[in-house]
């Protein structure tokens, strides 16, 4: 039969296998016998072998060679029937359903990649099943039997009368008139021929010889073969190949599970799968009872030439819906009851058969064509070309004649049928297309061309339709094959393939014409054309044919040049409609899931939506249901333009699926949710510190909080590097920070390590991708664990119902967790979740995803019990130091390490509050608990700040810029790294013995912070470290607290000092001095200042506790005891003035301050007093005066910055002005509390207005103008001898800021004054110009 499958055949081979010749074959019992022994019929063992492999020589009339190449013989049983329609459906919808290939290519077209598959066995199958199930036409000859091979046995006990008996039932069959199945070519001469089987396994070959020497001398010796089969060793195993596997097609039995391929088991299910077509089942079942009741009388096939009229064949009840197995409610899986069994399907083929006897029937196959077929043919073509010569010109009749010149040499709609015209077998014009048809199956194309050319003419002239456009075809082909295909004879396929279509009404041959000239178009590369004929062949009654051809034609749209991708995307979506009406569910699928691929990310979502939709239904149907779920998924993305009653509907869809799934299938497990999705980037795994239990009075260590940037993580990093080095310094290794936070942004290279009974927090973000409200109740964080001893734990096991009760309990305790039990998600938005969960066993954690029940809130019934699953992300890695590589690795912040539980110290914090004023000084009392039950050997703290904290007991040593002025460091082996740890790093809890803390032990360290004096968000950051004794563990030597305070920093205080010469002559300073209570009248419901004291530290100079001046008091208020404070938005201003210092120091440098520092009361208040109790000493070195002086080095300095920050000398004098307060807040429940705080400020030069934020902006009503060759520095001025000689008037020159005041009178004006300049001093802290007299006894004031 014709094989066209799985071959990889080009157009020439297709068409010469289709139209190769048919030689009959009829066998003896005996000889199907001998065949059997392979699982095979004797046509069945020629398969694999019916193609010459050498060329053949065909002789014409005119005797001109010529050579056949690639000939192939199609041997076919004469008592094989084509199917009857029922079966034919059944036998063309199973060729389809049975066929599959998974195997894809990617086509790449402009910026697309489209998946398709490799090849197409479906079309290919069904082609080749459409093609034999035909009936052979009379109009054409390439399917009657040209030849006959008579099959006998060696072991016949007499072959001759056996040969006798086959010949005469041949003969019988040729001579039936009229002519019924089978047909012959030329039945009054049929080539018979006889072969000779011998079985190899019964040795003797001379019977089997003899035999045929009898054959020869009664039939002829060029029509006998003598072929021995059977030949191997009972003993040995199989030795050949099985060549037949690919070309046995025999009826699969109706145990194969197709029904999830193909369509639905009843006609009542298909109805929910796709709207199709009712036919009653009485109408049916009427016709197989008739078909049944009426075996003798052979049924009227819808192909067959017996049923003469067309129109009847197409309205058979048997062709109610053409190939559509589904409109037609014919299922294979419930009533394909009539099978071919043939043999054991799963045996193997030629299991008897050695080498030599597949070399026996090669040779046979080529010595019955050379020998015996080709010079049969040769003698038929003479035949023929001798009878049509002979009866060329004569016509038939007078009415013929007429026609020739009268009738229009095209048809039309209104054509007489082409039954109208009956040839008989004799006539010139059947005699020529039997001519034709012989040189085109032996490969004379030239000749077949003319031939049909002819034959065509003589048709058309006739009128007779059918027989006309069997030629058209045939010329058509013979032209393609023949190499000269044109314009015209491509003409020629259209025209005969709209007469089968509109004339003849003959669908089948429309179809065979349309697959053959498929292949001639596409081999040109014509693909437009292509697709126009194979989408014109589609019809509503034949969905399994359109759907077949509309897929062709969509790859013709994608082949063309360029590339009609949107033609192809809409016609592949065609297709998988008419499939999944045909029933054909698994091609369906795969037609909408390759047009997808096209239509996705266009902006076009309804027609995405609806492939989609079509693709869960299908996949549904198939029981993909991770295909079907993703489908769903797509339905209710979050740009879905669905309207939200349409996406509700889609939600219930989704949830009666998997509803459905877990009833038939109770041991599915959690199934995957779609609805809501999980953020992968939101994920975020915090490894946090053990929690503290605090009483009221006191406030936890912060730690790090999950919702954290990591903005900072490099500063922590920092600091816990010198925490490292500071502890064990001697020690060189890599340093490694130790990280609590892992995120998207902060992936994890290694498994983090958790400790035992210790918290893990996780928060992940869900969002509502859907227009309508859904709930996720039940949540839960869904673990596996597995144990060191290779167990594995799951709390997945709580949600099975097959798992054990004390399974669940041992789940149960290995880890705790905590979390919200339901969240609400409203229309397209998103809600964090935080689980907190303690791990009670040691292992390796992995945090799957979170577990939880969707509820639709519209319609609470519609829940669904699932998991959202959390997705491992990759992460881009560098190369080791000096590669420009890259990799990438696995995220592994879900996988986490529990390691046993190690020592751990609680810190806790006196509570302070979050708002401070400016320069505020608060004691604080950190607590340490040893909460383990070994000791903690050493307590390190680290501070990224630490000029605002001072530790009372700890901060003891003198700062290298206080050091430096009695002290020359030039020599000093200094190291930076070491003094950058020294003012960072402190020490804690530092005994004699290594042990800092016992276990259980609670210990206390005082502290003190000062407010930064810029106003705005202040972070301190403390990280303390403590180390862990030897052998606790063998991968945590150290750990850490995090604690970062958050303050609001309020301007409180606003001073400004200015440095001025008080008297020339002895060259006296004098400080001029302006505070302000800038506090926020907004923020505070009261805030009094009370100026209390203020000193300087100088090496030159003391305050002069005597002379003290206040200029401006008239804002100064007065409380009910006696209390002068500077209420809200009020200033004051005063003088005071500076001694020479002339002591020199002569005690320990850490007593410096003591010798330096001196102080002068301004406003002394009992309020002010009690609060300066509670803060530190400026004369201490833990005080904040040494920390102002401080010069604090950049981590990131280098060592030369180092080197010229140590050796310059930054010679000044600060000012220090201690304050208290009464502050209370405009907040609720807000009480009122006594601050005190303390302003450094630092002067350089003469005249120079500064603050505690730096120097001030010039906007002083006189301008003091230096000479070039003197200098302002107060230090400078400090060296001058005024004992020698008076001091030189330091200002040559002043100008007051008169704008009205003429200038040139103003320099006359100074220059007549000029000996009173001395007398008189600048104070431009007040509104008006004022000045102080020489005589300090009096004092006058300007309003």
């Amino acid at each position: 039969m014709i094989h066209l499958t799985g071959q990889n055949f080009n157009a020439p081979e297709i068409i010469q296998n289709m139209f190769s010749p048919l030689v009959g074959v009829i066998s003896s019992p005996v000889a199907n016998e001998v065949c059997a022994r392979n699982n095979l019929s004797f046509v069945e063992i020629l398969q694999p072998f019916a193609k010459l492999l050498s060329d053949a020589q065909f002789r014409d009339v005119t005797e001109t060679s010529v050579s056949i190449k690639g000939l192939r013989l199609n041997f076919c049983d004469v008592d094989w029937r084509p199917p009857q329609t029922v079966l034919a459906r059944k036998m063309l919808n199973e060729a389809v359903t049975n066929a599959h290939n998974e195997k894809t290519k990617f086509v790449t077209i402009g910026n697309m990649d489209l998946e398709l598959p490799t090849s197409e066995p479906w079309f290919e199958q069904w082609r080749e099943t459409f093609l034999t199930v035909q009936f052979p036409a009379d109009h054409e000859f390439t399917r009657h039997f040209l030849s006959c091979l008579i099959v006998l046995s060696s072991s016949d006990p007499n072959i001759i009368e056996s040969a006798q008996k086959l010949t005469q039932r041949v003969q019988q069959m040729q001579s039936v008139t009229p002519q019924k199945l089978p047909k012959w070519l030329h039945p009054t001469n049929v080539l018979n021929s006889y072969v000779v089987l011998h079985d190899g396994s019964l040795g003797d070959i001379s019977k089997a010889q003899q035999g045929y020497e009898l054959l020869k001398s009664t039939f002829g010796d060029s029509k006998c073969f003598l072929v021995q089969i059977n030949s191997l060793d009972p003993n040995v195993t199989g030795e050949v190949p099985d060549y037949w596997a690919t070309y046995i097609k025999r009826q699969p039995k109706t145990e194969l599970q197709i029904d999830q391929l193909s369509g639905a088991k009843t006609p009542q299910d298909a109805i929910s799968m796709i709207s199709m077509p009712n036919i009653q089942l009485s109408v049916l079942s009427d016709a197989i009872s008739s078909t049944d009741s009426a075996s003798d009388i052979p049924i009227m096939h819808p192909l067959s030439p017996v049923q003469e009229n067309a129109t009847e064949a197409i309205s058979s009840k048997f062709s109610v819906s053409s190939e559509s197995i589904a409109s037609q409610t014919i299922n294979a899986n419930v009533w394909g009851g009539s099978e071919v069994d043939s043999g054991d399907q799963t045996a193997g083929h030629g299991g008897c058969l050695n080498s030599m006897d597949v070399e026996n029937l090669r040779h046979f196959v080529q010595d019955y064509t050379v020998r015996a077929l080709i010079p049969y043919v040769e003698q038929l073509v003479a035949q023929l070309s001798e009878a049509i010569t002979n009866k060329k010109g004569v016509s038939k009749s007078l009415l013929s004649a007429t026609k020739r010149w009268f009738v229009s040499s095209k048809p039309g709609s209104n054509s007489v049928n082409q039954n109208a015209v009956i040839y008989t077998h004799e006539s010139s014009e059947l005699q020529t297309r039997k001519l034709a048809d012989l040189y085109f199956m032996f490969g004379h194309y030239n000749l077949a061309f003319q031939a049909y050319h002819q034959a065509k003419r003589d048709f058309n002239a006739d009128s007779a339709w059918q027989y006309y456009a069997g030629a058209l075809e045939m010329a058509a082909v013979s032209a393609f094959m023949l190499g000269t295909a044109n314009r015209k004879t491509f003409d020629y396929m259209e025209d005969a393939i709209m007469c089968y279509l509109t004339v003849c009404k003959l669908q089948q041959f429309a179809t065979r014409a349309t697959l053959l000239s498929m292949e001639c178009l596409r081999t040109l590369r014509m693909y437009g054309e292509a697709a126009k004929q194979l989408i014109r062949m589609t019809s509503e009654d034949a969905d399994l044919r359109s759907a077949l051809l509309l897929e062709q034609a969509s790859y013709c749209f994608l082949a063309s040049n360029p590339s009609m991708y949107r033609k192809y995307a809409f016609n592949i979506v065609l297709s998988g409609n008419r499939y999944s009406r045909a029933g054909q569910r698994k091609h369906a699928h795969r037609c909408y899931q390759q047009a997808f691929q096209v239509f996705q990310s266009r902006g076009w979502s309804l027609a995405e939506d609806h492939i989609q939709y079509t693709m869960a239904k299908q996949a549904y149907a198939l029981k993909r249901l991770e295909e079907a779920s993703r489908s769903y998924s797509h339905l209710l993305h979050p740009g879905s333009k669905q309207s939200a009653q349409q996406q509700m509907v889609f939600l219930k869809e989704y949830i009666q699926m998997h509803t459905e799934l877990i009833k038939r299938n109770t041991e599915i497990g959690l199934l995957a949710l779609t609805l809501p999705q999980v953020s992968q980037n939101s994920i975020r795994v915090l490894l946090a510190t053990p929690i503290t239990m605090v009483s009221g009075a006191q406030v936890a260590a912060s730690g790090t909080d999950i919702k954290s940037d990591g903005a900072d993580a490099t500063i922590w990093h920092k600091m816990e590097e010198m925490l490292v080095a500071t502890a064990d310094p001697k020690k060189a290794f890599a340093f490694k920070p130790t990280r609590f936070l892992f995120s998207k942004e902060q992936p994890a290279i290694e498994n983090p390590l958790a400790v035992q009974g210790e918290p893990i927090e996780i928060a992940v973000t869900v969002f509502n991708t859907v227009k309508c409200s859904i709930a996720l109740n039940g949540i839960d964080l869904l673990w596996r664990l597995q144990l060191e001893n290779g167990e594995v734990l799951s709390n997945e096991s709580l949600y099975n119902n097959n798992e054990e009760s004390s399974s669940k309990a041992a789940v149960s305790a290995a880890i705790k967790t905590s979390c919200v039990p339901s969240v609400l998600l409203d229309e397209r938005c998103e809600q964090t979740i935080y689980f907190k969960i303690t791990p009670k066993l040691t292992g390796l954690l992995n945090i799957i995803g979170v577990v939880g029940e969707v509820v639709l809130t519209a319609e609470p019934t519609a829940c669904l019990l699932g998991m959202l699953r959390f997705e491992t992300s990759q992460v881009k890695v560098k190369g080791k130091q000096g590669q420009q590589t890259t990799q990438m690795i696995m995220d592994s912040k879900l996988n986490i390490k529990i390691r046993p539980a190690v020592p751990s110290m609680s810190v806790s914090f006196t509570q302070l509050p979050r708002n401070l004023m400016a320069g505020e000084i608060l004691p604080v009392t950190v607590t340490l608990r040893n909460s383990g039950i070994v000791p903690i050997e050493q307590i390190y703290l680290c501070c990224d700040q630490p000029r605002w904290i001072t530790l009372t007991e700890v901060d003891t040593d003198v700062p290298l810029s206080i050091l430096k002025t009695v002290k020359d460091l030039t020599n000093e082996k200094l190291s930076k790294d070491r003094e950058l740890r020294r003012q960072r790093v402190f020490r804690l809890l530092k005994h004699e013995n290594a042990t800092s803390l016992k276990p259980q032990e609670c210990a206390t360290v005082p502290m003190h912070i000062q407010a930064p004096y810029q106003s705005g968000n202040f972070n301190l950051r403390l990280l303390f470290f403590y180390t862990l004794p030897d052998g606790t563990s063998s991968t945590i030597k150290y750990r850490l607290v995090r604690h970062n305070w958050k303050f609001q920093i309020h301007d409180s205080v606003y001073s400004t000092v200015t440095c001025v010469i008080s008297n020339t002559l002895t060259g006296e300073l004098g400080l001029d001095v302006a505070v302000k209570n800038e506090s926020n009248a907004k923020l505070f419901a009261s805030n009094d200042i009370y100026v209390n004291s203020l000193g300087i530290y100088s090496t030159d100079h003391n305050v002069n506790s005597n002379k003290l001046y206040i200029t401006n008091q008239m804002e100064i208020a007065t409380e009910t005891d006696g209390a002068r404070y500077l209420p809200l938005g009020k200033s004051m201003n005063f003088q005071c003035r500076l001694e020479r210092n002339t002591s020199k120091l002569t005690s320990d440098p850490t007593k410096l301050l003591y010798e330096r520092v001196s102080f002068v009361n301004i406003i002394p208040t009992i309020n002010a007093d009690i609060a300066h109790v509670h803060i530190p000493s400026v004369h201490e070195m833990y005080g904040f005066l040494a920390k102002h002086e401080t010069i604090f080095f950049n981590t990131n300095i280098n060592a030369d910055e180092f080197k010229t920050l140590i050796t310059n000398s930054d010679t000044h004098t600060t000012v220090i002005l201690n304050w208290a307060a009464q502050v209370k807040l405009n907040e609720k429940d807000e009480v009122k509390r006594l601050v005190a705080g303390q302003h450094f400020i630092q002067l350089r030069n003469l005249y120079e207005s500064c603050t505690c934020l730096g120097v001030q902006a010039s906007n002083a009503i006189i301008e003091i103008i230096a000479k070039p060759q003197k200098v302002r520095s107060i230090a400078q001025f400090a060296l001058n001898d005024t004992d020698a000689q008076p001091f030189e008037v330091f200002a040559d020159e002043q100008r007051w800021a008169d704008e009205e005041a003429d200038d040139d009178a103003a320099d006359e004006e100074q220059a007549d004054d000029d000996d009173e300049v001395s007398f008189w001093e600048l104070n431009t802290d007040y509104v008006g110009k004022r000045c102080l007299l020489l005589d300090e006894s009096l004092t006058v004031a300007v309003k």
